[in-house]
Formats: C-alpha cells, sequence, structure tokens
C-alpha cells in the first residue's frame, strides 16, 4: 500500500518545477495539520529530493492523509491542475474501499463453451463465481441441459445478458442475472463488481493450484507436474523443506549453513584489512598482513573442518543438482524448491517487517524531539536484533547456492583438489549458468566477490562452450526502480523481483546470441549483470562504502552499464555515479572505458525536439560540472567532461519510459506502450554493443581475470568509497587541511616547551617537572586550537556535512595533546634521570675509582703480579665493575619502550596521504636506495585561469620546480641537523615538521604559477626524505638514551675506566 502512494506523490511532484518544488516545501511547512500528525522538520525539508520527499510525506503523514495535505499544499501555491491530477489518479487507480477484500484470479475461457464442454465444467468446479456471457440466441436456450446444470448447482452464478437492458425476473441468493445492454463501461465493471463481492462471501473455501491439479486430471488434461522430471524434482524439493521445517526459521543460516554465516564475513573482514591496514596500530605492515594472513587461514581452516561434515541439508541439495541434466531435472528442482521457501518465509517475514517499520517510526520520532529516555535505547537495541532476525530469516535458493561456492573455496585453500566435490561444483554451477540460472556474483549480505569460486565457474563455463567472447550488459538503479522488471522484460530473465525479497548483491545470468546474429555483433554471449537497488532503506543495514563499491564494480565491469532511474530526480544515483568517477581515475592501471545509458522510467518520451534536448543537455551538464569537480581533486588533468571516463553520448544514450502499470499495482492495467520501449531500448542496447570495438569484448578467459583485477582494485580502494559524494570528499579535503595546520601549531607549540625544558633540566634550572606544569603550559593552546575547530564546524558552509565527523575530529585532538603531554612528561624524566646520574658520576667518579682499584689489587697481588695476561685483567675488571656498579644506580628505572622509528615512518605516512590512491602498496614497496626525481606528467598540473588543463611545462617552470625541490631537501637536512644538535631525542612530531616544509615550500611555489605541484609529488618527496631522517632519528634515540639513561650511562664509562686502570 505504502508504495502505491507513493507513486502516486511522486507522480505530481516529478510535475513540478524547481521553483515550484521549492515553494510546494516551502508551503508543506505552514500547512495546518491535525494535531495527530507533526510537521517535517524544515532541515530535514530543504534537503530532500522528490523521491525522498515522497517517503517523508507517507512517513509523517501516513498513506491516506499524505495524499491529502499534498493536495491542499498544491491548491495553496496555485497548482489546481496538479491537485485535480492527484485526485483522479487515485480515483482511477482505486481507493480501499473499491477493491476486493482478497486477491482473487480469474480464469477465461476461450471460444464457445458449447463445443468446450470438458474446459466448461473444469472450471466450473475450480471456481469460487461463474460469469457466463449470453446472447438472446443462448437466452432462449436457457433450459439446455449445460445451462440447466450450471442454473441448479450450488455454487454462485452469474449471466451476463448482452441484449437485454432489465432483468424483471427476481434473483435468488446464489443466482444473478444482469442485462448489460446500453450499460458503460464503468457501470457495467461497477455492477459485477458489486455482485462478485457479494456471491464471494458466500462461496465455499478456493481451490489451491493443487487441488485444480487433481480436478484437471480426473477430466484428463495433461498436467506438467505428471511429467517424471517434475515428479522427482518435487519429490527432492519436498525432501529438503521436510529438513528446513524442522528447524527454526532463524536459525537455519547458522546450523544448516554454517560456512556463508560469521566465518565467511570476518574472512571477508580479515582480506579487506589486508589491503587497507585501518587497525595497523604499532606494527609494521609487514608483520601485520602476516598476522592476517595467518588468521584468514585459521578461518578457512574452520571452514574446511565443516566441509568434512556436511549438514544435512545440503548433502541432498548438491544430489539434485547433479543428477541428469538432460532431463532438465534439476531447473524444475530449483524452481519448485524456490516457491517451496518462499511460502515457508513470506508469512514470518510479513510480521517482522511490520515489526520493524512500527519500531523505526518510534525511533525517528524520539530522535527527532532529541529525547534521552531510556526507552529510546532499549528500542534501538530491539531494532538492531529485529533487523539481525530480519536477515537471518531471509531465505532463498541464493543463499544455497552461496554456501556451495564457500565448500569449494574452503576445500581450495585446504589443498584438497582430489576432493570429489573440488572438481564436481564448479561444473554443477557452470551447468546451471549455461541453462540461464543466475549466479551470485557479488554475496550482498557479506558485500563481497568469492574471486576463487567465480574463477573456477568462468573455467568450467570456458571448458564447456569454448573460449567465446562475451557483451557485459549491466543495470544499476534505486531500490524498487524496476531494474529487474525491465531486464526481465527485456530478455526474459529469471531475476528475482518480489517485493518481499528484492535482490540483493550483484547476479549475473548468461544470454546464448543466435548463430546468426553473432558474426554481425561479434561476440557469442551476453552476460546481464543485476544489482540491488542501492540507496535501500535502513533494513538493509547497508554501508555507504559497500553501496559505492557495489556500483562501481558493476559499472567498471559492463561494456554498457543501463543506469535506471525511477522519474526525473537524478540526485541521489549522481551522488553513486560521483564515488564512480572518483574511483576510475584513482584506478588508471585497469585501463577500462566503460559505457552508460540512461533509462528514465515514470517518464513520457517528449516529442517537442527542442524541449527534449534541453533536458537531455541538461543532464549531460550536471554529469560534466561533477566529473570536473572529482577530476579537479584527483589531480587528473586529461578529464574533463563524465565521457572521458564513462563513454556517454546525450543524444543516444538517455531514454523515457511511461512507467509499467497504468495505475497503482495490482489493480492496474499493464501499459501497452511498455514492452514497446522496452524492446526499442533492446535494439539500441545490442547496437550500442555491435559498435563497441572488438577488443574491449573480453573472451570469458580474460573476464575472470578482470573480474580479478578490478575487484581487487575495490579492496585496495580504502578512501573514496567512505563519502557520499563528491562534496562530502572536498569538505573533507578542506577539513583535514585545516586539522593538520591545527595539530602542526599544537605540535610545534609543544617542541618549543620541551626545548625549554630541557634548557632548564640540563642548566639545573629544574630537578623536577610534574605532570601539572605541563598541562598547564599545553591547556591554553589547546583549548584555542579546540574552539577554531569548532567555530570551523559551527560556521562552514559545509557545516551539515561536517557533523557527521566532528565528534572525531575533537577527540582526535584531545588524543594528541594527551599523546604530546605523555611523550612531554616522559622526555623530561628521561633528562632528570640522566643529569641526575651524570652530575652522581662526576661527585662520585674518583671515590668510585680508588674502591674497584683497591678491590682489584686487593685480588690481584697474592697470585698475578705483572705478568697477568690482558684478557684474564679484562675479565676480573668486569666482573668487579658488575657488582660494584649498581650501587650508582637508581632504585627505579624507566620502562618506556624505545619507539620505532619504522614503524611510526609507515603510520605517518599512511595517516597523512590516505586519500592518494594504492596508498600502502606505495609505502610498503617504497625503494629506500632510489633517489627521488622529477616526473613532470605526474608530478607537476599546469592549467589557465579557468581550470582548463593547459599544455605541458614549460623550460622556465620546470626550473622553478628544481630549486623548489632542492630548497626542500636543504631545509630538510637543516632540520635534521638542528635537531641533532639540540641532542632532545626523537619525537614523532619531527617527521610532521618534514611534511610542514614540504607543503609550505610546493605551495609557495605553484603561488601565482601556471602549475600545481601534485600530491604524488609530495609523497615520493617524503618518502626519500622521511628515509633519510629516519637514519638520523634513530641515531639521536641511541645518543639521547646512552646520555640519560643511568645504566647505559655508567656501561659507556666502563671502557674509559679499564683504560685508565691498565695504564699504571
Amino acid at each position: 500500500m505504502e508504495s502505491k502512494s507513493k507513486t502516486n506523490l511522486l507522480y505530481i511532484l516529478e510535475d513540478l518545477l524547481e521553483e515550484e518544488f521549492t515553494k510546494f516545501k516551502f508551503q508543506l511547512t505552514n500547512t495546518a495539520v491535525p494535531e495527530e500528525y507533526r510537521h517535517i522538520p524544515r532541515s530535514t525539508l530543504d534537503q530532500a529530493s522528490r523521491v525522498k520527499l515522497a517517503d517523508l510525506l507517507i512517513q509523517f503523514y501516513g498513506n491516506e492523509y499524505s495524499t491529502t495535505v499534498t493536495e491542499k499544499v498544491l491548491i495553496a501555491i496555485d497548482q489546481r491542475n496538479l491537485a485535480e491530477k492527484l485526485r483522479q489518479g487515485i480515483e482511477k487507480r482505486g481507493r480501499a474501499e473499491d477493491r476486493f477484500e482478497s486477491c482473487i484470479a480469474f480464469t477465461n475461457l476461450h471460444g464457445n463453451a458449447e463445443i468446450h464442454e470438458r474446459q466448461v465444467r473444469f472450471l466450473q468446479e475450480v471456481s469460487s463465481v461463474t460469469v457466463i456471457l449470453l446472447s438472446t440466441s443462448a437466452f432462449d436456450k436457457m433450459n439446455s441441459s449445460l445451462l440447466l446444470e450450471f442454473w441448479n448447482s450450488p455454487k454462485p452464478l452469474i449471466c451476463l445478458f448482452e441484449d437485454v437492458e432489465n432483468i424483471m425476473e427476481e434473483n435468488s441468493a446464489h443466482k444473478v442475472r444482469i442485462g448489460i445492454k446500453d450499460l458503460n463501461k464503468v457501470e457495467l465493471a461497477d455492477k459485477i463488481t458489486a455482485t462478485l463481492s457479494q456471491l464471494l462471501k458466500k462461496s465455499g473455501s478456493p481451490h489451491s493450484l493443487s487441488d485444480w491439479a487433481n480436478i484437471a486430471r480426473k477430466y484428463k488434461f495433461i498436467i506438467d507436474e505428471n511429467q517424471g522430471a517434475c515428479q522427482e524434482a518435487e519429490k527432492r524439493a519436498n525432501i529438503l523443506m521436510d529438513i528446513l521445517r524442522k528447524v527454526k526459521l532463524s536459525e537455519i543460516k547458522e546450523k544448516l549453513l554454517p560456512l556463508q554465516g560469521s566465518l565467511w564475513h570476518d574472512w571477508c573482514k580479515k582480506d579487506k584489512e589486508l589491503h587497507q591496514l585501518r587497525e595497523k596500530g604499532n606494527r609494521s605492515i609487514e608483520k601485520y598482513k602476516h598476522e592476517i594472513e595467518k588468521e584468514k587461514q585459521k578461518i578457512r581452516c574452520e571452514q574446511y573442518h565443516k566441509v568434512i561434515n556436511l549438514s544435512d541439508l545440503i548433502n541432498p541439495f548438491l544430489e539434485s543438482l547433479q543428477s541428469h541434466p538432460e532431463t532438465r531435472t534439476e531447473l524444475y528442482f530449483l524452481r519448485g524448491l524456490s516457491m517451496l521457501i518462499d511460502q515457508l518465509t513470506t508469512r514470518e517475514l510479513e510480521n517482522l517487517h511490520q515489526k520493524h517499520s512500527f519500531l523505526l517510526a518510534q525511533v525517528r520520532t524520539e530522535k527527532e524531539k532529541r529525547s534521552k529516555r531510556e526507552s529510546l535505547r532499549d528500542w534501538e537495541a530491539e531494532l538492531d536484533a529485529l533487523t539481525k532476525e530480519i536477515k537471518d530469516s531471509t531465505l532463498g535458493i541464493e543463499h544455497l547456492m552461496r554456501e556451495v561456492g564457500q565448500i569449494y573455496e574452503a576445500l581450495e585453500e585446504a589443498s584438497s583438489q582430489t576432493h570429489t566435490l573440488f572438481v564436481s561444483l564448479p561444473q554443477m554451477a557452470a551447468d546451471l549458468m549455461i541453462s540461464g540460472i543466475p549466479i551470485e556474483l557479488m554475496d550482498g549480505d557479506a558485500s563481497y566477490v568469492p574471486l576463487k569460486w567465480i574463477a573456477a565457474v568462468f573455467d568450467k563455463v570456458s571448458e564447456k562452450l569454448g573460449d567465446k567472447r562475451v557483451f557485459v550488459l549491466s543495470v544499476l538503479g534505486l531500490q524498487s526502480s524496476g531494474k529487474s522488471t525491465l531486464l526481465n522484460a527485456m530478455f526474459g530473465l529469471q531475476f528475482s523481483f518480489s517485493a518481499g525479497r528484492c535482490t540483493r548483491g550483484a547476479y549475473m545470468q548468461l544470454l546464448k546470441v543466435e548463430e546468426m546474429l553473432r558474426e554481425e555483433l561479434g561476440y557469442d554471449f551476453v552476460l546481464v549483470v543485476d544489482t540491488e537497488g542501492l540507496r535501500a532503506s535502513e533494513l538493509m543495514n547497508k554501508a555507504q562504502n559497500e553501496e559505492n563499491e557495489l556500483a562501481t564494480f558493476v559499472i567498471g565491469l559492463g561494456n554498457l552499464t543501463l543506469i535506471n532511474i525511477f522519474g526525473k530526480d537524478l540526485s541521489e544515483i549522481q551522488d553513486i555515479l560521483q564515488i564512480a568517477i572518483h574511483a576510475f581515475l584513482r584506478m588508471k592501471q585497469l585501463n577500462i572505458s566503460p559505457r552508460c545509458l540512461f533509462v528514465h522510467q515514470n517518464i513520457e518520451e517528449i516529442i517537442d525536439t527542442n524541449q527534449s534536448m534541453e533536458r537531455r543537455r541538461w543532464l549531460e551538464e550536471r554529469l560534466d560540472e561533477m566529473t570536473l569537480a572529482a577530476a579537479k581533486y584527483e589531480q587528473c588533468s586529461a578529464v574533463s567532461t563524465f565521457s572521458d571516463v564513462i563513454k556517454f553520448d546525450a543524444k543516444t544514450h538517455i531514454h523515457y519510459f511511461a512507467h509499467l502499470w497504468e495505475g497503482s499495482p495490482p489493480m492496474a492495467p499493464p501499459n501497452p506502450c511498455y514492452s514497446h520501449r522496452v524492446q526499442k531500448l533492446k535494439s539500441r542496447i545490442l547496437k550500442h554493443a555491435k559498435e563497441e570495438s572488438r577488443g574491449s569484448i573480453l573472451k570469458i578467459s580474460e573476464l575472470k581475470v578482470r573480474i580479478r583485477d578490478l575487484w581487487r582494485a575495490l579492496v585496495n580502494e580504502n578512501f573514496i568509497f567512505r563519502f557520499k559524494n563528491t562534496r562530502e570528499v572536498l569538505a573533507m579535503s578542506k577539513l583535514e587541511t585545516m586539522y593538520n595546520r591545527w595539530t602542526w601549531e599544537l605540535r610545534s607549540h609543544v617542541l618549543d616547551l620541551n626545548n625549554h625544558l630541557s634548557s632548564q633540566i640540563r642548566n639545573g634550572e629544574a630537578e623536577e617537572i610534574k605532570r601539572s606544569l605541563i598541562d598547564n603550559k599545553i591547556v591554553g593552546k589547546h583549548e584555542a586550537i579546540k574552539q577554531e575547530l569548532e567555530r570551523y564546524f559551527r560556521e562552514d558552509r559545509d557545516r551539515n556535512i561536517l557533523a557527521q565527523w566532528k565528534v572525531r575530529f575533537v577527540d582526535d585532538l584531545k588524543n594528541l595533546k594527551e599523546e604530546l603531554t605523555v611523550e612531554t612528561m616522559r622526555k623530561c624524566e628521561d633528562l632528570i634521570n640522566g643529569k641526575k646520574i651524570q652530575d652522581f658520576w662526576k661527585e662520585h667518579k674518583l671515590n668510585f675509582e680508588h674502591m674497584l682499584l683497591e678491590k682489584i689489587e686487593g685480588m690481584a697481588v697474592p697470585t698475578i703480579g705483572k705478568e697477568l695476561h690482558d684478557k684474564k685483567l679484562r675479565d676480573l675488571f668486569n666482573k668487579i665493575w658488575n657488582e660494584n656498579v649498581s650501587i650508582l644506580l637508581p632504585a627505579t628505572l624507566p620502562s618506556a619502550e624505545d619507539p620505532d622509528i619504522d614503524i611510526e615512518l609507515e603510520n605517518i605516512l599512511l595517516e597523512h596521504f590516505k586519500q592518494l590512491p594504492n596508498i600502502v602498496n606505495k609505502i610498503r614497496y617504497r625503494d629506500a636506495k632510489k633517489t627521488f626525481r622529477i616526473n613532470y606528467s605526474k608530478h607537476v598540473i599546469t592549467f589557465q585561469k579557468l581550470q582548463v588543463y593547459g599544455p605541458s611545462v614549460e623550460e622556465f617552470e620546470k626550473d622553478i620546480i628544481n630549486k623548489t625541490t632542492a630548497q626542500i631537501v636543504k631545509l630538510v637536512k637543516e632540520l635534521i641537523h638542528k635537531r641533532e644538535q639540540l641532542n632532545e631525542g626523537y619525537s614523532s612530531s619531527h617527521f610532521h615538521e618534514i611534511l610542514q616544509v614540504i607543503h609550505k615550500e610546493a605551495e609557495a611555489a605553484s603561488q601565482g604559477a601556471r602549475f600545481m605541484l601534485t600530491n604524488r609529488y609530495k609523497l615520493e618527496l617524503a618518502l626519500e626524505l622521511f628515509q633519510e631522517a629516519a637514519n638520523s632519528f634513530k641515531k639521536m634515540c641511541i645518543t639521547f638514551k646512552k646520555a640519560n639513561n643511568p645504566a647505559l650511562y655508567l656501561e659507556s664509562k666502563r671502557e674509559e675506566f679499564f683504560t685508565n686502570f691498565k695504564l699504571p
């Protein structure tokens, strides 16, 4: 019901121009509503697109009143035509009271009933109500045996007399005669509907399809289910259903499909972390990767142990799929099992969805009130539990096939290539794929591609069909925009598109091209990739980065991507496309050239050429604007239009469709133009495929490699997918720049404080430094920076976007202050301990020397004389030294671990340059011996005033760049030398100091110039300078420790003492 109301509202909102739409939202907040309703918050309303506003109207005002309030607002803004259109549309589609109380099916006998007696008797027996259309001649034959039989039957009967105006004879309770002469369609429909509604209440229980089959057998009709293959498939399906019914629905996956649950999800998380290193901490890249690999192997080992003891469900499932394919038993089995599983899950899922919707509305209401009630936390916890239960209770054939894939991957990891399942499972899936069954490409729950399983299936498909050329058609769109319906209508596919279980993840279906067309088109098969609806409800619990990855994956995989949009509103899909553009610019190594085609459903094609071209030009301009913004951020000089990244022609790549239904389903009739539009679109797609260069249409083996390379590139991308759109990316970039500036102010302040305190300690002006003193010296600067940060979040033009990150940055600043305070305190303690031992040494050196000499002479005189060998003398000296030096050491020694400078180098670079593509590998595989050289094509961008990228770098500009680079190197070396001279030890802030030099000098060189030094220039220069600095910092660390660690300081005096001892 909600989807029908939303469709009605969206029809009207789509007809509003931009200015009118703004007026509508303004008036909506000023329109009075009954007390039981509340206004949509203005902040929410201002940001809402047309699709979002339709959702909000339903959410706040319900299905019925949302229409009333919309009509009021339309009248208030002088849009009476649209208000009338809304009213008529609803009347046309029917309200609740005009519909039948429950779903009914209509059957129709083609031909003359008198000559199809068996069919007539069958229909009479299975029908709850029979309707007979009679002519005048038939009326005269009312006493004929067949009609008499109908009339005398206890079943309800309606007789329509086409040549009679009124029937004077009174109707009985179960028998109704209606004269339909001169009745128009509306009057006739009203009469029949009213009569049917009354008679259906008096009819008996309806028949099931299985009852129909039994009745049909009685009349000796041919029944599909009587065929051996169907009966065998039904038998096997019932065996599995008996197993499923014994387990609680929400526990089926955990108990019967264990490999795809937490084990597989944990493996996916570990695999992604292996490439992105978000939780690396104080471990080297190599060590951390090694730890993750071991954890992944452990998970696969656990899966393998479950493979050895397969569940009671999987064994018969696999047996059913490995029978004789020529009988098509497997296909009947899968179809029958799918329907039975739907019957098992539908009612339970409907109840769970209703509970979820009710609870979600309560939580939203409380949050908008900014409530702090305890019940809110309870509701949120209950909502999370419901979401999990819905996910656990959702079951289909795809979950059984997913388990099969995980069985294969576990066997592959365990090197069990001799296992019978290892060989048979990919062949089984390949046979199904060739038969036209959709195969899951991306797991919709884990949002991951099981690469080894997919590769094995493609290998078997290639073995069976040969290494044929495949044209890949992907489809992308928002939830419930009609993607799967469109594909099913276009190609007769079998993608699921029921309201209860929409497509999840990505599925692929193989279509064979007719032999006569193969040479002309240049390929043998079409692989259609269907995806889950993007920007789905909270129920999907889908992370933003997962949706962005999915969209980028299918666009990159397809030779052509069909982008399906419901209505005119581009805002949501435009956001997704922006992130995909960023991703493709960052994955240049893949060398892919995707194409896209836009389909606007629920919009009629405009006949007016000028108006149509204006609409197309508007779309092209929006796409170009977002691409230019993305290219500017990614510093890609060769990109200025959308077509530079994703091939697109506004003249031929935009199509407009009327909606499939003329009204709201289920009572609305289908639009007869829909299929015509679908076929026209199909012809256009095939034409695009034909125009595609032969080199870009891959063979099956090449497509397998493309899937692997594309997915690995996506998994390596650890930055861009977390954002909603380019505006968010730019807002974060600006925030990071400001934050780095503020944190450097704090670090610089603390470095100066360290210098000051070190001087005091070394000069004897401070014998103790308290934590409170350091806190007081730092807190003022921290508070000033914190106020600047909060002002930025409060006043920046992107403050609504920035709000989501405020807590994180405030916490990071607080943690940095604590880290710097602790580091300063530890360094002061080290200096104080060092000063104490040095002073103590100066004071007691002579006494200690006399004491050692006396002990050595006392031990040596009776035995050794002058002929004692140097080695024996050293051994004796070391023994006495070790026994007596402890009296000089303080009671407690500092326990802080030495910093691992190489790890800190990695962490600082990973954090500072996290926005760069493939940053982990660039740092991991850095060449310590490689000297930095300027690469003008990668390190420099030239441009003109209007941001149009210009020609190559001029000679005088190269001279400026070379001098800038030399100046940076010189300044960094001077900094390092200065730190060495101060002998204050190492601090991570020293690396940040080098980054400040690089950024400051690079920006200064670009100021007012026609070029800009890229982030890649800064990174690669930083890699070399950091490596050089790390070597110096390690020496500084050792020197500082030797000077200030009492044990090491005294150890450094051992050789001096021994030399002095030998001299006499």
